[in-house]
């Protein structure tokens, strides 16, 4: 399985070098002040693995390369940034947090891998429905699990076939949730489709809105889903690393220098 296990930035600002090393395959939590370098790093990586040209022409000045276990496999990644995204103009169906999560459950195309399409392999490849179904209904009772305090299901709803939560009687669309609701399905449903394969997981302050308790159970759940999934995030709650993951944690400081 391809993991990243070493990262360097040159002339990051014009100012600063980094030399990550001695990554860990599974969990990584980056720490550090505002302004730090913490996106920046993010970004950078998630630029050197996918070859976007956007990222390495708005950050012009800097250089950034990375190895990785394995290297005749290639990396595959995701980068969750939309978090707590929410105008008070706007409808909440409008924004991009909530558009986010639907177009991930939802939108369909051939670049697209979404829970939809991942519902019709059990239409379109029978052989495959059982163990689809099951890992399906897994997936819900993981969901129901983490809803269980405020009383809400996660179903189908028969007439629409689009996902709905259920509490007490009463039907609440998705894009009714709160946005740390939103944000952690986004999170859950992105590692879902990950389908338990090597993942490299990118994540910039998912904290944000979400409740204590999901903050110290995020990590512990992204494993359960997918522990194939290399975690690099960037967060400035110590809820995240609270439940056993302190000896994961990488601060900016330490990996950062003066530029020559």
């Amino acid at each position: 399985m391809a993991y990243l296990n070493k990262v360097e930035i040159k002339s990051l600002w014009g100012t600063k070098n980094i030399a990550w090393n001695n990554i860990h395959e599974d969990v990584n939590i980056i720490v550090g002040i505002n302004g730090s370098g913490k996106t920046t790093l993010l970004n950078l990586i998630w630029g050197a693995i996918t070859n976007d040209s956007k990222i390495k022409n708005k950050y012009n000045h800097s250089e950034a390369t990375y190895q990785y276990t394995y290297s005749d496999i290639p990396l595959i990644a995701e980068f969750i940034t939309t978090f707590d995204v929410v105008y008070s103009h706007k409808k909440k169906s409008e924004s991009p947090l909530t558009l986010d999560l639907l177009d991930a459950i939802y939108t369909t195309g051939q670049s697209k891998n979404t829970f939809y399409d991942y519902r019709l392999k059990a239409t379109n490849f029978p052989e495959q429905a059982d163990s689809i179904n099951k890992r399906i209904q897994s997936f819900y009772k993981l969901i129901d699990k983490q809803f269980s305090t405020t009383n809400k299901k996660i179903e189908v709803d028969p007439h629409t076939n689009k996902l709905i939560f259920k509490q007490n009687g009463n039907t609440i669309q998705l894009e009714d949730l709160s946005s740390g609701e939103k944000q952690f399905l986004l999170i859950m449903f992105k590692v879902f489709l990950m389908e338990e394969k090597p993942y490299i997981l990118l994540m910039d302050e998912p904290e944000i809105s979400m409740h204590i308790e999901w903050q110290f159970e995020l990590i512990n759940t992204i494993r359960e889903l997918n522990p194939n999934c290399q975690i690099i995030l960037a967060t400035h709650s110590p809820g995240i690393f609270g439940n056993g993951w302190g000896d994961k944690v990488v601060y900016m400081e330490d990996i950062m220098s003066d530029a020559n």
